[in-house]
């Protein structure tokens, strides 16, 4: 449900609410982290196959990955995790993100991703380890580990002019879901460059970039369904940002964001 807020801040959104001391807006996410990771691909065949028609090729074909544990929730939303793949596309001459799956440990979270916002949910095992310098993301569906996405993280300033280069890059791009069979894109604002405001604000986000290997398991995807074993699949030819990002701003869709 938070990809495209995730997405706004070069590729990982905030809507910086408020807040009101008087009562919980629903869907109110105090604390979240997670490990993020862009790359590209040579099976651009199997790209332009899990690409819907109604979306064009994009100029350079851009994969995302991520893993998110949104665990400080207000008192009515459960706390849950979720996993996302993601193709770069285009629309209308427009670049944004098309979400080919994105398994999620809520149900809630499942059926209104779906219901309201075209998010292609599932139900899914999802763990985050969090160690110094090391962060390990792993996905498993059916019982069977699908997914391992592990960054080494550096030093928490330590950001290279590659990297820097990458997230303006990747700012603001909106998300192109499918929605009662037309492309939606969920408006959640927010066009700021995550890197910089957690430079603003180094006590309420961290970013620390790093090196990221990312495993996957498509026959292992394959036994929940043969789309999956096609997502998985598609095998990083070279990563080119990678990241772990927590945030302690509070941010809120409220009911508002279920149109």
């Amino acid at each position: 449900m938070l990809q495209s807020f995730l997405t706004a801040f070069g590729c990982v959104c905030l809507l910086l609410a408020a807040g009101c001391a008087h009562f919980e807006r629903p869907y109110t996410y105090y604390e979240f982290d997670g490990l993020f990771v862009f790359y590209k691909t040579q099976d651009t065949a199997a790209y332009r196959d899990l690409l819907p028609l109604v979306f064009d090729m994009p100029d350079e074909p851009l994969m995302m990955a991520f893993v998110m544990d949104y665990y400080k929730m207000d008192k009515g939303t459960k706390p849950y995790r979720e996993v996302a793949v993601s193709l770069l596309a285009k629309y209308k001459g427009k670049t944004g993100w098309h979400c080919l799956t994105m398994p999620v440990t809520s149900d809630d979270a499942r059926v209104k991703g779906i219901k309201y916002l075209g998010f292609p949910k599932i139900m899914g095992d999802i763990d985050l380890v969090r160690e110094p310098s090391t962060y390990t993301g792993i996905l498993k569906l059916n019982n069977q580990t699908v997914m391992t996405l592990e960054l080494a993280a550096k030093e928490r300033n330590d950001v290279s002019v590659s990297e820097s280069q990458w997230f303006e890059k990747l700012r603001g791009l909106p998300n192109f879901n499918l929605l009662d069979g037309k492309v939606y894109e969920p408006d959640f604002g927010g066009k700021a460059n995550l890197l910089e405001v957690s430079r603003i604000y180094p006590d309420r986000i961290i970013v620390r970039t790093g090196s990221a290997r990312l495993l996957c398991d498509p026959q292992a995807a394959g036994a929940h369904s043969e789309r999956l074993a096609k997502v998985f699949g598609l095998k990083p030819s070279e990563m080119v940002l990678a990241y772990y990002f927590k945030n302690t701003f509070p941010l809120s869709f409220g009911l508002g964001a279920f149109r």
